[in-house]
Protein backbone atom coordinates (compact mmCIF):
# COMPACT_ATOMS: atom_id res chain seq x y z
CA UNK A 1 0.00 0.00 0.00
CA UNK A 2 1.37 3.44 -0.96
CA UNK A 3 1.35 6.30 1.47
CA UNK A 4 0.40 9.52 -0.37
CA UNK A 5 2.27 11.63 2.18
CA UNK A 6 5.62 10.18 0.99
CA UNK A 7 5.05 10.96 -2.70
CA UNK A 8 6.60 14.09 -4.14
CA UNK A 9 3.94 15.80 -6.23
CA UNK A 10 5.30 19.35 -6.47
CA UNK A 11 7.09 19.47 -9.85
CA UNK A 12 8.43 23.00 -9.39
CA UNK A 13 10.48 22.01 -6.34
CA UNK A 14 13.13 19.35 -7.02
CA UNK A 15 13.02 16.30 -4.80
CA UNK A 16 16.75 16.07 -4.08
CA UNK A 17 17.50 19.80 -4.02
CA UNK A 18 19.37 19.84 -7.35
CA UNK A 19 18.05 22.35 -9.87
CA UNK A 20 18.80 22.17 -13.55
CA UNK A 21 20.36 25.34 -14.94
CA UNK A 22 18.92 25.93 -18.38
CA UNK A 23 19.57 29.65 -18.40
CA UNK A 24 23.20 29.51 -19.52
CA UNK A 25 24.21 28.21 -22.91
CA UNK A 26 27.48 26.46 -23.74
CA UNK A 27 30.24 28.66 -25.16
CA UNK A 28 30.13 29.44 -28.88
CA UNK A 29 33.25 27.41 -29.60
CA UNK A 30 31.41 24.25 -28.51
CA UNK A 31 28.82 24.87 -31.20
CA UNK A 32 31.54 25.67 -33.72
CA UNK A 33 33.43 22.49 -32.85
CA UNK A 34 30.29 20.33 -32.85
CA UNK A 35 28.92 21.51 -36.20
CA UNK A 36 32.41 21.76 -37.69
CA UNK A 37 33.04 18.09 -36.90
CA UNK A 38 29.71 17.11 -38.44
CA UNK A 39 30.54 19.02 -41.64
CA UNK A 40 34.06 17.51 -41.70
CA UNK A 41 32.60 14.00 -41.27
CA UNK A 42 30.21 14.51 -44.19
CA UNK A 43 33.04 15.65 -46.46
CA UNK A 44 35.33 12.87 -45.23
CA UNK A 45 32.72 10.18 -45.90
CA UNK A 46 31.80 11.65 -49.28
CA UNK A 47 35.46 11.78 -50.31
CA UNK A 48 36.08 8.12 -49.53
CA UNK A 49 32.74 6.96 -50.90
CA UNK A 50 33.03 8.79 -54.22
CA UNK A 51 36.82 8.78 -54.74
CA UNK A 52 36.91 5.11 -55.73
CA UNK A 53 39.33 4.21 -52.96
CA UNK A 54 38.84 0.81 -51.41
CA UNK A 55 40.79 -1.27 -48.97
CA UNK A 56 40.44 -4.24 -51.34
CA UNK A 57 42.14 -2.30 -54.13
CA UNK A 58 44.92 -1.16 -51.82
CA UNK A 59 45.45 -4.75 -50.66
CA UNK A 60 45.66 -5.99 -54.24
CA UNK A 61 48.28 -3.34 -55.09
CA UNK A 62 50.40 -4.29 -52.09
CA UNK A 63 50.09 -8.00 -52.88
CA UNK A 64 51.20 -7.38 -56.45
CA UNK A 65 54.26 -5.44 -55.25
CA UNK A 66 55.04 -8.20 -52.76
CA UNK A 67 54.75 -10.92 -55.40
CA UNK A 68 57.03 -8.97 -57.77
CA UNK A 69 59.61 -8.63 -54.99
CA UNK A 70 59.40 -12.34 -54.27
CA UNK A 71 59.95 -13.17 -57.96
CA UNK A 72 62.92 -10.80 -58.10
CA UNK A 73 64.43 -12.39 -54.99
CA UNK A 74 64.03 -15.87 -56.49
CA UNK A 75 65.64 -14.81 -59.75
CA UNK A 76 68.56 -13.18 -57.95
CA UNK A 77 69.01 -16.28 -55.77
CA UNK A 78 69.43 -18.60 -58.82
Amino acid sequence: MTNNNNLHNDQSEPFDGIKENRETRPPAYFYLLFFGLIIWAVFFCAYYLFSGWSSHGEFQEKMQIHQEQMLNNRQIGK
